[in-house]
């Protein structure tokens, strides 16, 4: 298997743990974070060794860099990693189904966006996007 480093941020400590249990059994590294602004200083941190990050999993609400609960901050943060290194898959993560934010997702450089609940499709998503 090629070595595939994800980062995933998420502002919820159950889902956070179960997914990175996932992807790590997979045979991913994970790194985690639980805001825009620790998500944004561990993908720099990443970007500065010499191990970038393969793809990002970000939570699509969540605080945002001023630290307080925001709807859409992960659209923020995705902008920010776009930015910094394009073409860079990105999934953003919901739960909810909100068609109009993902419309947003993938305007703004989102590979896809994808429904929390279902960890066995996300996997399949990953396999297909880092796969490619």
């Amino acid at each position: 298997m090629q070595y595939h480093k994800i980062l995933l941020v998420d502002d919820e400590p159950m889902i956070r743990r179960s997914m990175q249990k996932t992807l790590v059994r997979l045979g991913f590294e994970v790194a985690v974070a639980g805001n825009c602004t620790e998500g944004l200083s561990a993908f720099d941190a990443a970007e500065d060794s010499a191990r970038p990050f393969s793809l990002a999993l970000l939570d699509l609400n969540m605080p945002g860099f001023d630290g307080h609960p925001q709807d859409g901050a992960g659209l923020e943060l995705l902008s920010r990693l776009v930015e910094k290194q394009p073409g860079l898959p990105v999934i953003i993560l919901t739960a909810y189904d909100e068609v109009t934010k993902a419309k947003d997702a993938i305007t703004r450089g989102a590979r896809d966006y994808f429904v929390k609940g279902r960890d066995e499709g996300l996997v399949d998503l990953i396999d297909a996007i880092l796969d490619k």
